[in-house]
């Protein structure tokens, strides 16, 4: 049966009394006070202050380097520093120089050194009234091996070592023959017939 009453009145009704506040709140004044427009002095105060904090902020320096598990290269082996091992005694001429074949003036000169060259050190002789004589090997195809005065030569290298040679005997003035000849007898020359 129907009594002819509609739901749809009080729904109405229901409605509009929980909405109708709702959308009143919406233009209600807002209980903040609203901030006054500020003037061009307060605007330009307000940058510079910026500003000058800008300027004395400190700038973070950046971070170091975050560091890596890189492998370390093994550790170097100590190099063992070399003996002392002699270097070879070498004589270089100061100037043009003869070679002779023994420790001395009276000695014959078998050849000669120029200015610059050298020779291994080989022997010596000390005991000559105008100083040692040094006996040289030459280096390479310079020359002959002989003698050479200390004087005439700038030494090098370990010359303690060098030994002491005994000389060759000195030269005489005049060669004498070994076996000299027997005197032979003059022929007589004889008068012939004829």
């Amino acid at each position: 049966m129907h009594l002819g009453l509609s739901w749809t009145v009080p729904v109405r009704g229901l409605a509009a009394a929980f909405l109708l506040p709702i959308l009143a709140s919406c233009n209600l004044p807002s209980r903040e006070a609203e901030s006054p427009t500020p003037s061009s002095e307060q605007v330009l105060q307000t940058a510079q202050a910026i500003a000058q904090s800008t300027r004395d902020a400190v700038t973070p320096s950046p971070l170091p380097p975050t560091r890596t598990n890189t492998p370390e290269p093994p550790a170097e082996t100590a190099t063992p520093e070399p003996t002392g091992t002699p270097s070879i005694p070498t004589a270089v001429a100061d100037y043009n120089a003869n070679i002779r074949s023994g420790p001395g003036e009276e000695y014959e000169v078998i050849d000669f050194i120029l200015a610059g060259e050298a020779g291994e050190i080989i022997g010596r002789w000390d005991d000559t009234p105008i100083g040692t004589w040094y006996f040289i090997r030459r280096f390479g195809e310079a020359g002959r091996d002989g003698w050479v005065w200390g004087g005439a030569v700038t030494l090098s290298g370990n010359e303690f070592g060098v030994p002491a040679m005994t000389p060759p005997p000195t030269p005489s003035g005049t060669p004498e023959p070994t076996n000299p000849p027997a005197p032979t007898e003059t022929p007589a020359i004889a008068p012939t017939d004829t």
